[in-house]
C-alpha cells in the first residue's frame, strides 16, 4: 500500500505542477448503495495547450477506490479495488458542445476475499479510456460519458442533464435539478442505475447530491446515494 501512495503522489504531481498557472478542474465524489458497496475518486485536469479553432490537450490524474461483494457457492465474498490513471486528452469545442477524449493506463491494486483460503492481493497494468460530450446552456446541460478499462473488459456510461429551477443574481444559492442513467458491466456483471439529482454552487464550488434505484446482476433491485464536489480553478 505505501508503493502505491508514493506512486499516486507522484503522478499527481508531475501532472499538476508543469501546468499549475492554467486554468483547471478539481473534482471528487462518493457513492455508497444499500448493499454496501461503494466508489470514490478524486481527481484533477490541467490544460496542457490551447491551440486555435477550440481545440485543447490536457493531462489529467484520478484516483479511486471500489468495494464490492459477489456470490460464489451461496456465498457472499467482497473485494477492494484501489486505482490510479494518469491519462492525456484532447478536446474540441463547437459552439454550445464540447467533445473530449482521453486515454492512458491504469495502475490497479485488488484485494479479494476466496472461497476456503487466504484473501488474495493482486496488482495489475491495464489500459484506460474516456469519451465525453457536454453541451451547455445558460439554463442547465447535458452531459454524456463513457469509460472502458482493459483489465476486465469493463465498460462504464452515463447521461445526466441539469435544469436551473432557482436563479439568484447575488448572494447564494442558484439551484439546478435534474436525472441521470447510468449503465455499467463487463461478461460477468451488469447493472443500471437511474435516479434525481440536485446541484448547488456556492461561488465557485459546485456541490451535488443524487440518489435513485439500482438493479444488478449480484443483488437484483436496490438504492444508491451520494455526493460529488467541482471545483474550477
Amino acid at each position: 500500500m505505501a508503493r502505491f501512495a508514493v506512486l499516486l503522489l507522484a503522478t499527481l504531481i508531475l501532472t499538476v505542477v508543469p501546468v499549475s498557472t492554467k486554468a483547471g478542474d478539481l473534482f471528487t465524489g462518493f457513492q455508497i448503495d444499500n448493499k454496501n458497496q461503494y466508489f470514490g475518486y478524486l481527481g484533477i485536469r490541467t490544460p496542457l495547450l490551447q491551440m486555435r479553432g477550440g481545440t485543447n490537450l490536457f493531462v489529467q490524474a484520478m484516483t479511486a477506490g471500489l468495494g464490492y461483494s459477489f456470490q460464489r457457492n451461496g456465498r457472499i465474498l467482497d473485494t477492494n479495488v484501489q486505482f490510479v490513471v494518469p491519462a492525456f486528452g484532447i478536446s474540441h469545442t463547437f459552439g454550445r458542445l464540447t467533445v473530449s477524449a482521453l486515454a492512458g493506463p491504469q495502475l490497479r491494486r485488488i484485494e479479494e476475499e476466496r472461497l476456503n483460503s487466504n484473501p488474495s492481493t493482486d496488482h495489475q497494468i491495464g489500459a484506460f479510456a474516456q469519451v465525453e460530450a457536454m453541451y451547455w446552456h445558460e439554463k442547465g446541460n447535458l452531459h454524456a460519458i463513457g469509460s472502458y478499462a482493459d483489465l476486465d473488459n469493463y465498460f462504464w456510461g452515463r447521461l445526466r442533464g441539469k435544469l436551473l429551477v432557482r436563479q439568484v443574481t447575488s448572494g447564494c444559492c442558484s439551484i439546478y435539478g435534474g436525472w441521470e442513467v447510468a449503465g455499467m458491466g463487463n461478461a460477468d456483471f451488469r447493472a443500471v442505475q437511474t435516479g434525481p439529482l440536485i446541484e448547488v454552487p456556492i461561488g465557485r464550488v459546485h456541490l451535488l447530491a443524487r440518489s435513485g434505484y439500482q438493479h444488478s446482476t449480484s443483488f437484483h433491485s436496490g438504492a444508491y446515494g451520494g455526493f460529488e464536489v467541482y471545483v474550477p480553478f
